[in-house]
């Protein structure tokens, strides 16, 4: 159990951290570019790995990287979109909370047999990880239902995407999330090269970003955070049909191979433990944004964040010895 743990709380730190220099990237460009090479990166990544490494190509396999595949786009789309238009505070424990309870429900139906004390740290993770997301005091003031379909959509992908790379054979190896991370990045590749030539598209990934007016860019001393209420802003300079800056294009591509990393640990940990195991330490991610923010950006934590975090020392610490 102690090496699933590693890998999960691994997968955790990684996309933790991803998710980070994703959102600021998202803030500063757009989130469909952001999104777009932080997949396109991170399938790259995925090519390697597989290529090093191997794997039975089968049905199953197959199967449960593209059902995976589309249920991670979706929930990828839909988590930038919700961090873009907050209120943060609220959105990143709910989709915390719905990617953890969606494999958890899986477990429980399809039987995996775990002790009381695993059970119990599961439950212990949980709650942390929704205390983690909480920056300050939970409010719904000025949530729209624009915020929470976005917020929903997120939660639920991610959890039933990870239910699906699961279902996949332990031969299969990395082959699922090359196949999950590969047809998101030949999606939104696709949907890039469409469009500049139809009206119709452009309006609907423009429906991602936030409504808000152009304003000036907040001052380089304090740049935007996911773990803070998102500045008003436009992205300038834009490069051709896109709409990056260079920052916000390195801040994505770094993002994505940390995805890909972390990808990886995801995929080894649901080869060698349980689904529920799993995917509860990794949506213990907000725990490396919080603090990479408060390191980098010295944000205050609050109380709860603080609470959270020992919850979820205390549940690692349980589900190792377990």
């Amino acid at each position: 159990m102690i090496a699933i743990v590693a890998l999960a709380l691994g997968a955790a730190l990684a996309y933790g951290i991803a998710d980070f220099l994703g959102g600021v990237a998202a803030r500063r460009a757009t989130v469909f570019a952001s999104t777009t090479v932080n997949y396109v990166v991170a399938a790259v990544l995925l090519v390697v790995a597989v290529a090093l490494t191997g794997g039975v190509w089968s049905a199953q396999a197959v199967t449960g990287g593209l059902v995976g595949g589309v249920l991670a786009l979706i929930g990828f789309l839909a988590f930038f979109a919700a961090l873009a238009a907050g209120p943060i505070s609220l959105v990143t424990p709910v989709i915390g909370l719905l990617s953890s309870a969606v494999p958890v429900a899986a477990a429980l139906v399809l039987g995996d047999k775990l002790s009381p004390i695993a059970w119990v740290a599961i439950a212990i993770a949980v709650v942390g990880g929704v205390l983690i997301g909480m920056e300050h005091r939970l409010s719904i003031t000025g949530l729209s239902t624009r915020t929470v379909f976005f917020t929903v959509s997120a939660g639920l992908g991610f959890g039933f995407a990870t239910v699906a790379l699961d279902r996949v054979p332990a031969d299969a190896g990395l082959i699922p999330v090359l196949l999950d991370s590969g047809l998101g990045a030949v999606i939104l590749l696709a949907l890039a090269a469409l469009r500049p030539f139809s009206g119709p598209l452009r309006r609907l990934l423009a429906l991602l970003d936030p409504p808000t007016p152009v304003m000036a860019a907040p001052e380089p001393t304090a740049p935007p955070s996911p773990t803070a209420t998102p500045p008003a802003g436009a992205p300038t300079a834009a490069a051709p049909g896109m709409g990056m800056v260079t920052p916000a294009f390195l801040l994505a591509a770094t993002a994505g191979l940390l995805t890909g990393v972390a990808n990886v640990l995801l995929m080894l940990g649901l080869h060698a433990g349980s689904v529920a195991v799993v995917a509860v330490l990794t949506n213990l991610y907000p725990l490396a944004t919080m603090v990479l923010a408060w390191i980098v950006l010295r944000e205050r934590l609050s109380r709860m964040q603080l609470l959270g975090a020992l919850l979820a020392l205390t549940a690692s610490v349980l589900l190792g010895v377990a």
